[in-house]
């Protein structure tokens, strides 16, 4: 299954011409492309810039594209550049830019990794008045709840497509250059809206982003700095374990940061937090990568040998 998701920019402008997002579907990029029973169309909503759309039948090889179109008039705009839907990709033709474009080959070895310590990418929303709370009372700070890097960012209808402008700090904090309040036209403070004001509200602020533990260059970057799993050298040593050795560092790093800034119990008369479940469970994958480890080094360490001296 395919996740579609479309982001309409000035939406208050493109509904007042046409009311439905078409999808056609191709199995290859230059193919023919057809409208498959099931997929859209996609009508359009006042006021809402985001829509997403299930294609049930859809695979990672399948090509996408999409226009807007008017069922009252029949006017329809030009249909869109082929997107593929690849494996994975849980959120359809970003907005804001990756962090660091990794190549084919470097997307498999990060993937990997995060099968190895359970850290698959995931993906949230904040928008509306909700998500007030989450500016800052310099005004141009957004800060996101959860660790993770923007996959679409829109404010007051204006879509935001450069790395530079909000800068991501920390894979924690969107710092924009102008005040989010000036950009919506509305009211960024907690207190004090009328119900107008609250309405644009609910429209102005729109986030959508990845969530991880570990994002994709702090995975690169440990993998490319991995040494060898001793006595083993660069020379005999295979991506696999690398692989097998960088999730291990990660996990190691994880549990020592967790046991050190969050590994006490509390309770108190209305809750009681133990993170000592959590921590075990950790600690046994941490255990299965160093003996799954361990097995990979001795078969490398045999590799070449062709024969066994008896005394």
């Amino acid at each position: 299954m395919i996740r579609l998701t479309f982001t309409v920019d000035s939406i208050s402008t493109v509904i007042q011409v046409y009311n439905q997002i078409q999808v056609q579907r191709s199995a290859t990029e230059t193919g023919t492309f057809t409208t498959v029973s099931g997929l859209g169309p996609v009508s359009l909503v006042a006021g809402t810039s985001s829509y997403a759309l299930n294609d049930i039948t859809g695979s990672s090889t399948d090509w996408y594209i999409t226009r807007y179109y008017s069922t009252t008039t029949g006017y329809y705009s030009d249909w869109s550049d082929p997107v593929l839907g690849e494996s994975g990709d849980i959120f359809y033709n970003p907005l804001y830019p990756e962090e660091i474009s990794y190549g084919t080959a470097q997307q498999l070895v990060i993937k990997r990794i995060r099968r190895l310590i359970g850290d698959p990418i995931r993906v949230r929303r904040e928008f509306g008045q909700d998500a007030l709370s989450y500016v800052h009372q310099d005004g141009k700070t957004f800060e996101l709840p959860e660790t993770g890097w923007p996959a679409s960012v829109i404010m007051g209808g204006v879509a935001y497509s450069s790395i530079n402008n909000p800068i991501v700090d920390g894979y924690k904090y969107l710092k924009f250059s102008s005040y989010i309040g000036d950009v919506c036209e509305t009211c960024v403070t907690y207190s004090g809206c009328d119900d107008e004001i609250t309405k644009d509200i609910e429209t102005g602020v729109d986030v959508w982003y990845y969530t991880f533990r570990n994002s994709d260059r702090q995975i690169m970057e440990a993998y490319d700095t991995c040494p060898a799993p001793s006595p083993l050298t660069s020379a005999t040593a295979n991506s696999e374990v690398y692989m097998v050795q960088t999730a291990i560092d990660l996990l190691r790093k994880e549990l020592w940061e967790d046991a050190t800034e969050d590994g006490a119990a509390i309770k108190d008369e209305g809750s009681h937090y133990n993170p000592e479940p959590g921590l075990k469970v950790r600690k046994q994958l941490l255990d299965d990568l160093v003996k799954r480890r361990d097995d990979l080094v001795k078969a490398l360490q045999l590799t070449g040998i062709t024969g066994v001296l008896i005394d």
